[in-house]
């Protein structure tokens, strides 16, 4: 076989294996595969393993005799592939290496450790984590010149200021704090929160910090109880181990388990790989480059990861340029540049960048220009990343790497710089990427808005979600606008204001409240799950132990309720009183109906409204179930008279009217679909309710009906557009006073005092055995109902005084019960059949009630409620105290239902939907809709009993046909 035709079967072969390694083969032993590679354009680069190269040196060392012209070579390709078709590569899976047996050992003995670990308390953790911060400080030199030796990157100095750092600040940051066992009780709420290891943990560390990454990490591990195994980068791995073997030996001295912290010293890729995936890892914690930390994210198991960073420094034309010119120098210096978060560019606006500029030069910074640039440039990068040769260098050794003539550089050069075009920010210019070296670039912006798009730019070419710094005056007028400005536009994870970055993220003297650590997160932007610097809370897992607590109850009532007979002009007396502030109600709004107007209701009020000298205006077009065109109505009449009293003066209709037309007035943003946003927990609706009385400060309710509870309550019904009604609730739609002066009831006619009664009735019945029943609503429901069956019949045969103004307090009281307490699917179900078939809502309530209490009072009921307070099925129970209470023969749920049967006969009211002349076809095309749409009416929540749709058609057809005694 030709040398050249085993060069392309070679080629092939790669492109198949994809393989993925830094193994380049060598160039001397391939000039006749690359010339190929390169002449016909089937690559220009490709990368082999180690074996791989290998195989094709020997290749080429057998047939290096033979040669073909280049026209042979194009031949020989032609032959192998049809033309105009690309060789399409086989999709082979990667190959696992398995894990070595020494491997596994340690390994074995880690996951050993970290089970007796998390057996430790937390005064055992933190005795640990006290003696690891101890030893590795005073090893803090020698640590550190085994890592510039190994590495031959870096200061030695700032190295021992890094070690010490790592074991300083972390120790004083979090040595009083909770990482084990509870951590956080509150006795009041029942809510306790317990911490434990999320180990055994795999930690990669970079030859950039390669010492101060794992004592950092290792004294983390400690105070969580967490074990784990290094895999140090090959690079360093001599100083990482020993700093691991120091970290590992004071822990086990201080208690902690034997072979807790293990190493891997020099681990290729492969190895790095099977450890990570390996069954006894369960966190991985990847410190390095782009390379390992996405190894570490295909790995499979979980990983914090930290990713490159680019930082661009914008200084603005308020800074003080002395602290920004030494701020950068300062960190861009620091150990040479080393640190993911130093500056790379400085984006200067145009106003001062001269000056800044000389003050540069002045501290030591040289520019370079024309062929010194383009060496500069040339040696940067390698094989389209930054140069290892460069990182971590002195300035004036990596001009000398770049051969550009030391004579000709101040000698007291720390930092090299360029001055770029705006336009040079990409993966073509090597100056707008990241330098770890003692190298940065400078753009000139013509303003500050200018400057944040280029270090948008430059954080984007490489350093998205990492670092940012901003030197501006932090007193100016603009300085807090410019930072909230500045964290809009540039995507990173930190912006260090007038503080070196470098020294700043890794949270050293700069600001006190930023995490120390040697793992900054770049968040979801750049891949990773954290966005903070990574500390000691991201190595534990939480479990929160949650007791059964109470709900937050209250009770909410008008500020005032005045009641008995004839009370109506005192009560309208409260309303001409002046407040604490010394100011008065001038212009009163009474809304009302034309029913009331004609039986001289209005007029009662108005006129003694006016004698008090109150602007009285009248809105009486009001009617049944009220709409949105009733209420824009009313809005416009408010919007021309601008009243600061309401009196809303009627049954629940108008009552209901004026809650709508005041809030609308102050709040026209307010849709009614979003005033009646369903809710679970009122308190935390997804809509929030807004406040009353910005134009109307006091809501005066006066009831003209007794059954509706609107007067106290917090609910109002309108009607939209479309005909579809929506029920709002809010607490802040409870009127401010409440007059009930059953005298304006004296007129009522008999199918009114009726419905509203049984209205009333069903009110204080679904309260009481409503899952938020207490024993506020309980007492106010009871004497409701005593009120209601004693007095009703009465009231509706005889009309008699005190028939009337019993029923009209036991309405009152019913309100307050169910203001508090709520409804249930009697409620539901009554809104859906009473608008679609256009019943009176209390005959509507009256004929569900039997089905609703049978079907509620179940004591195996398929779904239970699910509220705090409600803690097993008791409604037969409350049932059987409202029967006792209103004197049924038994105390049970069929001596309710006997006595609402009687009541109902004695009130000539309909048994069924059926006798109620509902159309039975269109009822039952209709009842599929009515059930689904009642389900997730807002009073479903509070019923006992968990409704299912089907079960809640089912009482609708009890509720029409009725059912069998």
């Amino acid at each position: 076989m030709k040398f050249q035709q085993i060069a392309i079967l070679f080629l092939t072969l790669i492109e198949e294996k994809s393989l993925l390694t830094s193994a380049f083969v060598p160039c001397s032993s391939t000039s006749s595969v690359t010339r190929i590679a390169h002449k016909h354009g089937e690559r220009t680069l490709f990368r082999s393993t180690k074996e791989d190269s290998h195989s094709m040196e020997k290749i080429i060392a057998k047939d290096a005799d033979e040669s073909l012209s280049d026209q042979a070579i194009k031949d020989v390709i032609e032959k192998q592939q049809p033309k105009d078709v690309l060789p399409q590569p086989k999709k082979v899976e990667p190959k696992e290496f398995p894990i070595k047996p020494e491997h596994q050992v340690k390994l074995d003995e880690m996951k050993t450790a970290q089970e007796e670990f998390a057996k430790l308390s937390q005064e055992d953790a933190d005795r640990i984590f006290d003696a690891i911060s101890r030893e590795v400080n005073m090893h803090r030199l020698p640590l550190a010149k085994m890592a510039r030796e190994e590495t031959g990157m870096g200061q030695l100095e700032d190295k021992v200021l890094k070690n010490g750092l790592a074991a300083e600040l972390i120790h004083d940051r979090y040595a009083k704090a909770k990482t084990c066992g509870i951590i956080h009780e509150d006795k009041y709420h029942g809510i306790t929160t317990y911490a434990y290891p999320v180990g055994p943990i795999c930690c990669l560390t970079p030859v950039t910090n390669p010492t101060s990454t794992v004592i950092a990490k290792a004294l983390m591990m400690a105070k969580t109880r967490n074990a784990g195994i290094f895999l140090p980068h090959p690079r360093a791995s001599r100083a990482s181990s020993e700093t691991v073997r120091i970290c590992q030996e004071a822990g086990e001295k201080a208690g902690a388990p034997n072979g807790w912290l293990q190493v891997i010293g020099h681990p290729s890729m492969e190895e790095s790989n099977s450890v990570m995936k390996s069954d006894e890892v369960r966190l991985i914690l990847s410190t390095g480059g782009p390379g390992i930390v996405k190894a570490s994210y295909s790995s499979g198991k979980p990983a914090i990861g930290v990713g490159s960073g680019n930082a661009p420094v914008l200084v603005d034309e308020t800074a003080d340029l002395n602290l920004a010119v030494g701020g950068i120098v300062s960190g861009k210096t620091f150990d040479n540049g080393m640190i993911c978060a130093s500056e790379q560019s400085a984006v200067v606006v145009d106003a001062v960048y001269d000056e800044f500029k000389q003050k540069f030069i002045d501290r030591g910074v040289h520019f370079v220009y024309g062929e010194d640039r383009e060496k500069l440039e040339k040696v940067m990068r390698k094989d389209g990343r930054i140069n290892p040769d460069v990182v971590g260098q002195t300035a004036l050794e990596i001009a000398a790497l770049a051969g550009i003539d030391i004579a000709t550089i101040p000698e007291h050069t720390i930092i090299l710089a360029t001055e770029e075009e705006k336009h040079a920010i990409g993966p073509d210019y090597a100056f707008s990427h990241e330098k770890l070296a003692p190298i940065i670039s400078m753009y000139r912006a013509d303003d500050f808005d200018e400057a944040l798009g280029l270090c948008n730019k430059l954080v984007n070419n490489g350093g998205i979600g990492h670092t940012a710094g901003f030197y501006t005056n932090a007193d100016s007028k603009v300085a807090k606008e410019r930072e909230s400005t500045f964290v809009k536009s540039v995507p990173v994870g930190r912006v260090l204001v007038n503080s070196p970055t470098s020294l700043a993220a890794i949270g050293s003297a700069f600001n006190f409240e930023i995490d120390p650590s040697f793992s900054i997160g770049v968040g979801t932007l750049a891949g990773s799950s954290v966005s903070n610097n990574v500390g000691p809370l991201h190595l534990i897992n939480l479990v929160s132990v949650a007791e059964r607590q109470e709900h937050i109850e209250w009770f909410n009532l008008p500020g005032r309720i005045f009641f008995n007979r004839g009370c109506l002009e005192e009560g309208l007396r409260e309303c001409g009183k002046t407040y604490a502030n010394g100011e008065k109600d001038q212009r009163v709004m009474i809304v009302s109906g034309r029913i009331n107007k004609k039986l001289g209701y209005v007029d009662r009020v108005a006129n003694n409204l006016r004698s008090q000298g109150f602007e009285v205006d009248e809105f009486l077009d009001t009617h049944a179930d009220p709409d949105m065109e009733c209420i824009r109505e009313g809005v416009e009449a408010c919007e021309r008279f601008k009243p600061d009293l309401m009196i809303a003066l009627g049954g629940g209709s108008p009552i209901d009217a004026a809650k709508m037309i005041r809030l609308s007035y102050e709040h026209p943003e307010l849709t009614l679909p979003e005033a009646a946003s369903r809710f679970i927990e009122l308190r935390k609706r997804t809509v929030k309710f807004p406040y009353l009385g910005s134009k109307i400060r006091r809501l005066v309710t006066i009831p003209t009906t007794s059954g509706t509870g609107s007067e106290v309550s917090p609910f109002t019904v309108i009607t939209d557009d479309s005909g579809h009604k929506f029920p709002i609730a809010s607490y802040k739609l409870t009127p401010d006073i409440a007059i009930c002066d059953s005298t304006l009831c004296d007129t009522l006619p008999k199918s009114l005092v009726a419905n509203a009664g049984v209205d009333a009735i069903t009110h204080a019945i679904e309260s009481y055995v409503s899952v938020a029943q207490n024993d506020f609503t309980k007492m106010h429901g009871l004497e409701a109902l005593e009120l209601l069956f004693e007095n009703l019949v009465e009231s509706y045969e005889e009309g008699t005084a005190k028939a009337r103004d019993c029923v009209h307090r036991g309405s009152t009281l019913a309100g307050i019960a169910f203001s508090n307490a709520f409804l249930g699917i009697n409620h539901s179900l009554a809104h859906k059949v009473g608008a679609e078939f256009h019943l009176p809502h209390g005959l509507t309530n009256a004929i569900l009630l039997q089905h609703v209490i049978r079907y509620n009072a179940d004591k195996k009921p398929t779904r239970m409620a699910i509220y705090p307070g409600y803690i097993q099925a008791v409604s037969h129970e409350r049932y059987g105290e409202i029967a006792k209470r209103i004197g049924a023969p038994n105390h049970d749920v069929d001596g309710l239902i006997a006595m609402i049967l009687n009541l109902m006969k004695k009130l000539d009211m309909p048994l069924t939907f059926k006798a109620a002349n509902v159309n039975e076809a269109v009822f039952l095309e209709k009842i599929d809709q009515l059930a689904e749409d009642a389900f997730d009416d807002q009073c479903t929540p509070a019923n006992p009993r968990f409704p299912m749709i089907p079960e809640l058609k089912e009482i609708l057809l009890q509720a029409y046909y009725g059912v069998e005694e």
